[in-house]
Order: C-alpha cells, then structure tokens, then sequence
C-alpha cells in the first residue's frame, strides 16, 4: 500500500486540502468554473504494480465542484529529480486516479525549489507522440506560504 506522508509539506496538504483549491487559483492562476472543495481521497487509487515495484502518488484529493462534476489530481512531491516517475510514473498516477474515480485527473507536482520546476513541468510523451502528458507545478515554499 501507499505509505504515509512524512514530508512536512505533505502533512500541510494532509492537514489542509484546501490549499489545493488555493494555489491552482492564486499561484497557477487558474479560474475555476464553480466553487469547488478539496477533499482528501485514497491515494491507493494511484496505485500500480509495473517492473517489480509498488508504486503511488503521495496524496490524492477530489476537487468537488459546487454544481458541476469533481475532477482528481494525483499529488507528487519528490525529494529530488527522478526522470523515471516524471516520465512513466506521474501519467501513470493521474490515468489510474481518473480511471479508478471516474472522471478527469491530472497530476500536481511539488518541486523542492525554482530551480526543479521547469524541469517537473517538461510535457511528456505517453506514446508515439499523439498522447502527451503535463503535470501541474508549484513549488514547496508557495504552498507554505498559503498554509
């Protein structure tokens, strides 16, 4: 199974999903359709066996939209550049979760500092260059700042 978060930023989001809802509108600048609320789901959702490994996001949270549909983002927060999950593993998350809830996914990653977001935010190629895959980026010190 997953394991638990340990990582202080991932016990905040733990602690306070809402922070999600906070830094896709006040950091990425997203405007969102309805008014929508974060809540924690199971993040055994993202759950894959490939290779001889278990693997799994970090957290998942359900974006419950006043209204409208919810959507899923599969929460990743990587102690350090691993090209391997951000290449396979995070589409992997993001599919699993949307398949697995019902509805659309995608993947936010927590970069460590500035300096890992260009390189978490790269598009990836899922297939022969028709399928591609974008993770959504902020950094650990903006999410501490909105906690």
């Amino acid at each position: 199974m997953c394991a638990s978060p340990v990582d202080p930023v991932l016990e905040l989001l733990e602690q306070k999903p809402e922070l999600v809802v906070r830094a896709l509108q006040q950091v990425l600048g997203w405007e969102l359709e309805q008014p929508a609320r974060a809540v924690l789901v199971d993040a055994g959702d993202t759950q894959l066996h490939a290779r001889g490994h278990e693997w799994c996001a970090d957290l998942a949270v359900e974006l419950r939209r006043v209204g409208g549909p919810s959507t899923w983002l599969a929460i990743v927060a990587p102690p350090a550049r691993d090209e391997l999950a951000r290449a396979y593993l995070w589409p992997c998350y993001a599919a699993l979760l949307g398949l697995r809830r019902g509805g659309p996914a995608g993947l936010l990653a927590v970069a460590a500092s500035e300096a890992d977001v260009a390189w978490a935010r790269q598009t990836v190629a899922c297939g022969f260059g028709a399928l591609t895959f974008t993770p959504l980026v902020v950094t650990r010190a903006e999410l501490l700042a909105l906690g």
